[in-house]
């Protein structure tokens, strides 16, 4: 009977399956019995749908046979959003095997974030092959919020991440780390430590401490023992990022990010950014995931990154 009904489903031209419907084969040939119709809304989760609607199949399920007339009443009630929801599935460019999933931490900072169903990096990683399909993507997060462009703008964030950086999703750790002494990291970044005392009062988060310099300097050890904000902020960390897992060095640099002032600044030189998942791009997406500018370099200051703080 099956292959019959694959042979006619075919002939008229319909697919056959339980990923595009299924059919029932009477004397007056194919039916089409139903389409995906699978309780919560294809695995997406209740909270999460009643977050949208305020109800999901499985309550019209369970109703029409429990509660029959309450269903029959439902059914006459004008259909309305309590919110917007979209789901983002990760498309795994080719076979991987990560060790690190960044977007984990980075997705929760985004306004319309509800849940995430990424991987926990085991320590010997896991095997990702190239997506081809739905089972087959990287991982998925879930995006809710009354506001449709905050929802809309969050998921053109993940969908740019995907396509530009893509290690801050599923990282391999494969970063090639240049070696430099302490006095080349120095003489790369003491060219912007004089030049900003003009923004005010300042923290340097660095791996090399500068002599003679008014501004507070935090190695990345001391980071919770700050607890004001600052007018600018300098990181200068390179020694201490190697062997730090992509995640690891993700929460770091929001963590930093946390301690600028309304209206403040960060800079970020070439010495620290090449050491980050996509380099320059993996820094300037976590700049955007918190809602910060990025902004044109001082005169004269190469190979740096400059944003603001404007809420």
């Amino acid at each position: 009977m099956v292959e019959y009904a694959y042979a006619v489903a075919n002939a008229l031209g319909l697919k056959y399956g339980p990923i595009h419907g299924e059919y029932m084969i009477d004397e007056d040939g194919p039916v089409l019995i139903e389409v995906n119709c699978r309780p919560c809304g294809g695995n997406m989760p209740a909270e999460f749908l009643d977050k949208i609607s305020g109800q999901h199949e499985t309550d019209s399920i369970l109703d029409s046979y429990l509660k029959p007339e309450r269903f029959k009443e439902n059914l006459k009630r004008k259909y309305e959003l309590f919110a917007h929801g979209n789901l983002k599935f990760f498309i795994v460019p080719s076979d991987m095997i990560a060790r690190s999933s960044p977007m984990a931490g980075i997705s929760n900072r985004l306004k319309s974030y509800h849940s995430t169903s990424l991987d926990t990096i085991r320590v010997n990683g896991i095997f990702y092959p190239k997506t081809e399909d739905v089972n087959t993507s990287g991982g998925a997060v879930y995006l809710v919020h009354e506001d449709k462009t905050e929802v809309d703008k969050n998921l053109n964030f993940l969908r740019a991440v995907e396509r530009n950086a893509f290690s801050l999703i599923l990282s391999d750790e494969a970063l090639e780390i240049p070696e430099k002494s302490d006095e080349e990291y120095l003489n790369e970044v003491f060219p912007l430590v004089q030049q900003t005392e003009m923004y005010g009062t300042g923290l340097f988060v660095t791996d090399q401490f500068v002599e003679g310099i008014d501004i507070l300097q935090v190695t990345e050890d001391q980071l919770d023992e700050i607890l004001g904000k600052f007018e600018f902020i300098i990181i200068n960390l390179n020694k201490s990022l190697i062997g730090k897992k992509s995640d690891e060095k993700v929460k770091l640099f929001l963590d930093i990010f946390s301690k600028t002032r309304t209206g403040g600044f960060i800079f970020i030189p070439k010495n620290t950014y090449q050491l980050m998942d996509n380099g320059r791009k993996g820094v300037e997406a976590l700049i955007k995931v918190v809602d910060y500018k990025i902004e044109l370099p001082p005169y004269n200051v190469k190979e740096i990154i400059v944003a603001s703080n404007p809420k």
